[in-house]
Order: C-alpha cells, then sequence, then structure tokens
C-alpha cells in the first residue's frame, strides 16, 4: 500500500495528472468510478446499490460509480441531495446519471424510500477531502440516516473518505456523530495522512487504494515540478 498523503500532496498528485500528464479530471473521475464500480460488484454482486451524491467532487464520483454499475444491468440510483455546480466535471456525472433516470432527490425521502432495516448497499459520496466545516441540513440528515442503515446491516462504502471526516488530522470537523461510520473507505491514489490516527479507525473501517489512471507512486519523478 503507497504511502499515506497530506490533502497538499494528494491535490498536487491530481494537478500534475492534469498538467504534466494531460489527464484531463473528468478522465481520472472515470477510471476511478470503474475502480470502485469493479470492487463493489465483486463484493456485493447485485446489490442494490443508493450513493448519496453531494455537489462537490465526491458527489460526482458516485455519480460516475452509480451509472457504471447500471451499465453493467445491476440495480443502482444515486441520491441528490445538492445539485454540482454548472460546468463542473460533477456536473457532467449528474446529467449523464439523471439522463438515464438514475437520479432521485434528497434527502427528505430517504426514510421513506429505504425504511429499517433494508438490504442495501450504500456509498457514501456527500463529502470527499475538501470539507472544513461540520455537516448540516440535509448533508447532516444523509449522514445520520447512513450511519442508522449500517447499524441494521447495510455496508456502507465511502468514497475517497468517510463524509464529515477532517482527512489530514483524523478527527471529525463537527461533533462524533456527525460522520459517516464506514465498512470500508475507498480511497484515490494513497490513504490519507488522517487515516493514521487512531481516533480515525472508527470510520474508516477497511481501507482500500483505488487507482485513478495516474502512476502508482504518488511521488513518481515524472509528477515532481
Amino acid at each position: 500500500m503507497p504511502d499515506s498523503l497530506r490533502l497538499a500532496e494528494a491535490r498536487h498528485y491530481d494537478r500534475a495528472c492534469e498538467e504534466r500528464l494531460a489527464i484531463p479530471s473528468i478522465v481520472l473521475m472515470t477510471h476511478a468510478a470503474v475502480e470502485c464500480a469493479a470492487i463493489l460488484r465483486g463484493e456485493c454482486g447485485a446489490g442494490p446499490f443508493v450513493a448519496l451524491c453531494g455537489r462537490g467532487n465526491n458527489g460526482g464520483d458516485g455519480y460516475a460509480i452509480v451509472r457504471t454499475l447500471a451499465s453493467h444491468g445491476l440495480s443502482a440510483a444515486a441520491i441528490e441531495l445538492a445539485t454540482p455546480r454548472e460546468g463542473s466535471d460533477a456536473r457532467v456525472m449528474y446529467e449523464c446519471a439523471r439522463r438515464m433516470g438514475l437520479v432521485r432527490p434528497g434527502p427528505a425521502s430517504l426514510r421513506e424510500s429505504f425504511p429499517l432495516p433494508s438490504a442495501v448497499v450504500l456509498i457514501d459520496a456527500i463529502f470527499g477531502t475538501g470539507i472544513a466545516r461540520a455537516p448540516r441540513g440535509g448533508e447532516l440528515e444523509a449522514i445520520e440516516w447512513i450511519n442508522e442503515m449500517r447499524r441494521s446491516g447495510s455496508p456502507v462504502y465511502a468514497i475517497d473518505v468517510p463524509s464529515g471526516l477532517d482527512a489530514e488530522r483524523g478527527v471529525p470537523c463537527g461533533a462524533a456523530n456527525t460522520v459517516v461510520r464506514a465498512s470500508r473507505t475507498l480511497t484515490m491514489v494513497a490513504p490519507k495522512h488522517g487515516f493514521l490516527c487512531d481516533a480515525a479507525s472508527a470510520y474508516v473501517g477497511r481501507v482500500s487504494v483505488i487507482s485513478i489512471g495516474g502512476p502508482s507512486d504518488p511521488r513518481s519523478p515524472v509528477l515532481m515540478e
């Protein structure tokens, strides 16, 4: 497993892939989604899968994963917690999933649509490494619902980082109950520095590193300026 990365190093990797290796950011997102979907298919069979998607790139990953799962004939849906920004990669992935009929409005209908207990595989794509505040509103409600579902037996796969966790420090951005408690974390390129902290173990579950299509070594000379 690669060494852990500070958030600045993770952002440098993404930027260097785009600027030095000419890999468009949306290609990196697509590659990551295909890798994540392959793990989900291998470990969870036919699902059904439900992704909780925020407005940023983490949400874009969720929409792309759902679309990939659906392309294999699996039952998959994305819950839209906030519409991604116009012109962003996340908005492209959202629009693709929406036109395929895979997007549902949320979070008001979560408990009505998926009453406890419910056999569903949950994909946490609400917040990524960019979160700098305690979750609130519909995003917090979705995190609380995910944790309820996990307690009822649903597996929870966090994409890159459990939502609400400060990936640099390994502690919640808000209160302890405002972080997704994942069964598995599928993290991009390398474990984040905060995952090494004892406090993070209650949230990340088992961690697997996901390729996004760049060099396997995040400190490869081809990425250094």
